[in-house]
C-alpha cells in the first residue's frame, strides 16, 4: 500500500513554537513588571512607615538652622598703598561681646575688614589680634551684631568616624554647608604657608574649598569642634590654605581643634597678644614617641613618654618626672608629639594647666604653671623652615646674623642679599641672638608671605635696606 506523508503535525509544532516565542516573552515581561511593582509598593510602604531618613534630614537641617546664623562672610582690602590682593573667607561668632573668629591668613595685611552676617547685615570689623603660628585671628565688631554666638563643644571631643559639617563661603557661595566624617585626629599637615606653625589638626572628608577658611566645623550636636584651615589636593602641598592650594576639594581637609582655638582666642581678647607657654620637658618628637601603657586596672592608655625634665623648670617644680607618660593636657588627649606641642604652646605663660599622667601603673593629675617660651625654644622649630623658604643659611655674627650661603632663584637672592652680608635689623628691630632673628622674621609674617624689611651691612661697610618675601 502506498504511504502518504503529511506536513500537518510539523506545521502545528511550528505554529505552537511561534506562539510561544511571541506570548512567553510578554508573559515574562508582565511577570517582571508585576514583581517590580510589588517591590516598589513594599519600598514605598517602608518609607511611609519608617521615617528614619526624614528624621535624619530634619536633624541635619536643624544643624544648618542653628549654625548658619552664627557664620559670617569676610572680605578684606589690602593695606593702603600695598600691592596686596583683595581676599575673602569665612568666620563665626565667638561670643555676644562683638568677637568673631577666623583664620589669620584670611585677614592678613588687611586695612579694612567687611563682615556680612546671615541676615544680610554688613558691619565694619577691626582685627584686634592674630597668631600666625596657629593661624587664628579675632575680629571685633559692634556687639549688636553678635546676639547669637555659636555653641562650642565643651566636653564632647571629636572621634574618628563621627559626622561633621563644614560651613563657609566656598568659591564665594556664602553660608554654605557640607557634610563629612572625622577621618583622623592630631594630624600634622605642614605645607604651603603653614610652614613652621603648630598643627594638631582634625582631618575630615567634608568638602572644603577656597572661601571655606575660617568657617566653623561642627558636630551632630550643632557644637563647634574646630575651624577650617587647610586642604590637600592633587595640585597642592598637603596643608595649603584653600585659597592658595591651586585645586579643589579632594576629600582631605583640616580644621584647627577647639582645644587650640579657645586658649589662643582668650589671650588675644584679654591681652591683645599671645604669650606661649613652656613646660620644660623633652620627649621623642617622632611617631614612636607615643606609646601604649597598661594601668593597674588592666586598661591600656596612650600618651607621650617624657624623656627628661628641665631642672628648676615648670614641670620640675610641679613634680613631673622623667618616665611619666602625658595622656591629656587640659582634658584634651595627646594623640602625637605635635599635638602635645600645640596644646602646651597655646596656653598662656604664667597660667596653670592640668596634666593627666601615667606613673607606676596609675593615672594621676598634676597642675603645672607654665613659664614663657624662650626665643631659642621657638627658634628650634622655625630655623629650618625659614632657611628653606628663604634659600639661605645663616650663622651668628657680631651685631647681627651672617648670610654665609645663598641659593639663586630663592627669596634671599631675589631680594638682593649676597653672601657675606650681615643682617642687623628686622622690621626696624635689633636682636642679640640668631634665635631672636628667626622669631622676629616669623612674627613679621615672613612664613605667611608678607614682605619683611631688613637692614643689611655689606662687606665693604655700606648699609642697605631690603625687603624679603616668599613669592
Amino acid at each position: 500500500m502506498r504511504k502518504f506523508v503529511t506536513i500537518a503535525p510539523a506545521l502545528i509544532v511550528l505554529m505552537v513554537v511561534a506562539v510561544m516565542l511571541f506570548v512567553v516573552p510578554q508573559l515574562m515581561d508582565r511577570y517582571a513588571v508585576a514583581q517590580q511593582g510589588a517591590r516598589i509598593s513594599v519600598a514605598r510602604n517602608v518609607l511611609a512607615e519608617d521615617d528614619i531618613l526624614r528624621r535624619m534630614d530634619r536633624a541635619i537641617s536643624a544643624i544648618g538652622d542653628a549654625i548658619e546664623p552664627t557664620v559670617v562672610h569676610i572680605e578684606t582690602q589690602p593695606v593702603n598703598g600695598s600691592s596686596g590682593l583683595y581676599s575673602s573667607g569665612a568666620g563665626w561668632i565667638y561670643d555676644n561681646k562683638g568677637h568673631l573668629i577666623t583664620n589669620a591668613h584670611v585677614v592678613k595685611s588687611a586695612s579694612e575688614v567687611s563682615v556680612e552676617f546671615y541676615n544680610g547685615g554688613i558691619a565694619r570689623g577691626r582685627v584686634i589680634g592674630s597668631d600666625i603660628y596657629t593661624d587664628i585671628a579675632v575680629i571685633a565688631v559692634d556687639a549688636s551684631h553678635t546676639n547669637f554666638p555659636a555653641m562650642r563643644a565643651a566636653e564632647r571631643l571629636p572621634r574618628v568616624g563621627e559626622r561633621v559639617y563644614a560651613f563657609g563661603s566656598p568659591f564665594g557661595f556664602k553660608f554654605s554647608m557640607s557634610e563629612g566624617i572625622v577621618s583622623g585626629l592630631g594630624r600634622q599637615a605642614q605645607g604651603g604657608r603653614l610652614v613652621g606653625g603648630y598643627t594638631n589638626y582634625i582631618q575630615t572628608d567634608a568638602a572644603v574649598n577656597p572661601g571655606n577658611s575660617g568657617g566653623p566645623l561642627v558636630n551632630t550636636d550643632g557644637h563647634v569642634i574646630g575651624m577650617n584651615v587647610a586642604i590637600a589636593t592633587a595640585a597642592s602641598t598637603v596643608g595649603s590654605n584653600p585659597e592658595d592650594s591651586g585645586g579643589d576639594s579632594a576629600g582631605i581637609s583640616f580644621a584647627i581643634p577647639l582645644g587650640t582655638i579657645e586658649p589662643i582666642v582668650s589671650q588675644i581678647i584679654e591681652h591683645g597678644s599671645v604669650s606661649r607657654g613652656y613646660m620644660g620637658i623633652s620627649y621623642d618628637g617622632s611617631a614612636q614617641g607615643r606609646i601604649g601603657v597598661e594601668t593597674s586596672s588592666g586598661e591600656t592608655v596612650y600618651g607621650i613618654l617624657i624623656n627628661g625634665v628641665e631642672e628648676g623648670g615648670p614641670s620640675d617644680r610641679a613634680g613631673v618626672v622623667a618616665s611619666d607618660v602625658i595622656l591629656k593636657v587640659q582634658g584634651s588627649p595627646v594623640t602625637n608629639a605635635e599635638a602635645l606641642s600645640s596644646l602646651i604652646s597655646s596656653q598662656r605663660a604664667g597660667e596653670p594647666i592640668t596634666l593627666e599622667l601615667f606613673r607606676d601603673g596609675d593615672v594621676i593629675e598634676l597642675e603645672v604653671t607654665l613659664d614663657k617660651m624662650r626665643p631659642e625654644v621657638l627658634a628650634r622649630r622655625l630655623a629650618e623652615p625659614i632657611q628653606l623658604q628663604m634659600g639661605a643659611l645663616f650663622s651668628e655674627s657680631q651685631n647681627g646674623v651672617l648670610v654665609f650661603r645663598i641659593w639663586r632663584g630663592f627669596p634671599a637672592s631675589m631680594s638682593g642679599l649676597v653672601e657675606g652680608d650681615v643682617i642687623t635689623l628686622v622690621k626696624g628691630q635689633r636682636f642679640s641672638e640668631i634665635s631672636q632673628f628667626f622669631v622676629l622674621l616669623a612674627d613679621s609674617g615672613f612664613l605667611a608671605g608678607d614682605a619683611v624689611p631688613v637692614t643689611v651691612r655689606r662687606a665693604d661697610g655700606s648699609v642697605v635696606d631690603l625687603e624679603i618675601q616668599v613669592r
